[in-house]
């Protein structure tokens, strides 16, 4: 979920309050060693940049206030660790401010050179769409490790599809907190009014990720950093 409006100054120092320490404790712990040492890895690094900033273009706009989209945070965080999944997000939120430069240029008759940069909405867009969705699917990735039932299927589905199933009312229910507690009544009274959104949102944001992860997993297990073939395979 992405604001179409600047925030006021209460909810984007909040923002940036809450944003900063988990932005700073992703970079200090990301494994840049292993990282620049796969290339392959690296590939994967920055193509899920593009590709989450093309994917998050494909928003909705609610009452000119909230735009929404689909997430796929889940899947990132299960092939990358949370470390890396935050800062993909980060970037992608970046890349995506890029990508929308020449179509508000479009939009308004600017000159592309004079489109400036909405670095506002930064930290509220970091917290709701990166933060929100990593954050749960740690907790998910965390419960499934500790489950005696040991199968292939509870990774797949139990992260891949709930988790990102649930990460969607997570997504909303942390805006209503936000935007609560920042006094953004704009926000709060268009999050309260189209919730439905974020439930309609949850099959097809599980099925996504499910499918993904599936894919990945088992044509690609070396690259899923959260799967363990000696826990989900053991006898």
């Amino acid at each position: 979920m992405n604001l179409l409006l600047p925030p006021n100054p209460s909810l984007f120092w909040l923002s940036v309050f809450i944003s900063l320490p988990i932005l700073l404790l992703a970079i200090r712990y990301a494994p840049w060693r292993h990282l620049l040492a796969n290339q392959p890895r690296q590939h994967a690094f920055f193509g899920s940049v593009l590709a989450l900033a093309l994917l998050w273009l494909l928003q909705v706009s609610v009452q000119d206030t909230l735009a929404i989209h689909p997430l796929l945070m889940t899947v990132i965080a299960m092939v990358f660790g949370w470390s890396l999944a935050t800062l993909i997000g980060a970037a992608a939120l970046v890349v995506l401010e890029i990508y929308q430069i020449p179509l508000r240029a479009l939009s308004l008759d600017w000159d592309v050179s004079i489109a400036q940069f909405d670095l506002s909405t930064l930290p509220v867009d970091f917290c709701l769409s990166v933060v929100v969705p990593v954050g749960w699917a740690w907790c998910v990735l965390w419960l499934v490790d500790r489950w005696k039932f040991k199968n292939p299927f509870t990774y797949f589905w139990g992260v891949g599809f709930f988790g990102a199933m649930l990460s969607c009312i997570w997504l909303g229910l942390a805006a209503l907190l936000l935007f609560s507690v920042s006094d953004s009544y704009l926000q709060l009274a268009t999050v309260q009014e189209n919730f439905i959104l974020f439930v309609l949102m949850t099959f097809p944001e599980g099925f996504v990720n499910g499918l993904i992860a599936t894919v990945m997993t088992v044509l690609y297990p070396d690259m899923v950093k959260t799967y363990r073939d000696d826990w989900y395979l053991k006898d």
